[in-house]
């Protein structure tokens, strides 16, 4: 299992209109073939600042819906809102312990 952390910095006029269009592809995401769990999170001392938590099968599956996700326009939509690039973060989960 990994757990993916997706980090965005929104631009602070588009914030509102962000997290309308990214709840709506909330439960696509859900649903694709690997993800177990999706969070969207934020810090109240950094408004401009969202992380996107999510656990997938694995990495490639993750892979497989990110490459989804490119074809379907909604990466270049994302740039539309953020004011740098985004950040990932993929951490492996060690079941042994």
């Amino acid at each position: 299992m990994v757990i993916v952390n997706l980090q965005l910095k929104i631009k602070p006029e588009k914030r509102d209109e962000f997290l309308v269009w990214f709840k709506g592809l909330l439960p696509d995401t859900r649903n694709y073939d690997g993800c177990s769990e999706l969070n969207l999170c934020s810090l109240a001392s950094e408004p401009d600042a969202v992380d996107v938590i999510s656990k997938w099968e694995s990495q490639e599956k993750y892979d497989t819906y990110l490459a989804w996700r490119d074809e379907d326009g909604t990466l270049a939509a994302l740039g539309d809102f953020v004011s740098a690039d985004p950040a990932f973060r993929f951490l492996t989960v060690d079941q042994e312990l």
